[in-house]
């Protein structure tokens, strides 16, 4: 039976987790906020269909009234309109992306700190239960001293697995 306070404690460390995440978001300068607001909104249909809107909007404009459009046919001020805006936006977009991979990185960190964490508590669990399955006498192959009850070596793991990618480049 669960008591109030461990069924409370997933919540509280996805409040903490919001709670960090929020403060993070409140540092970013204003003009880093404006940038990520156009970011998102050009990735949307609803700028898809304002942006083809406009176009429609200035050709028509343009050829409905040739003797008060501001750029006659073939219309290179919204040819340099579009490049600009199309430099600006994906200015804004990478802007977006770099925010977001920092954001990744530190949740990426912090789910091998906990994943860390949790491998040496399941390890605890596994030597406790191996020296009560031998002070119980429980006869059984699998209670012996196992590879899953040794402390796990982290470095030797990145050791290992930089040398699996580095055979991988190698084939």
């Amino acid at each position: 039976m669960s008591t109030p306070t461990s069924s409370k404690r997933p919540v509280e460390n996805i409040d903490a987790i919001l709670r960090l995440e929020k403060q993070d978001e409140e540092k970013i300068a204003l003009h880093h906020r404006v940038f990520h607001a156009i970011g998102s909104f050009a990735g949307t249909p609803q700028f898809v269909v304002l942006q083809c809107g406009a176009m429609v909007c200035w050709i028509a404009f343009g050829r409905v009234f040739p003797d008060r459009a501001l750029d006659p046919f073939p219309f290179p001020l919204l040819g340099t309109f579009l490049a600009l805006e199309a430099v600006l936006l994906t200015s804004c977009v990478l802007i977006r992306q770099n925010a977001t991979d920092r954001i990744l990185e530190k949740r990426d960190r912090l789910e091998l700190q906990i994943n860390l964490l949790s491998e040496r508590e399941a390890t605890r669990s596994l030597r406790i239960l191996q020296k009560l399955a031998r002070r119980l006498n429980v006869d059984d192959e699998d209670c012996q001293q196992d590879e899953l009850a040794q402390e796990t070596s982290v470095d030797q793991l990145a050791r290992g697995l930089r040398e699996r990618e580095q055979a991988e480049k190698a084939q």
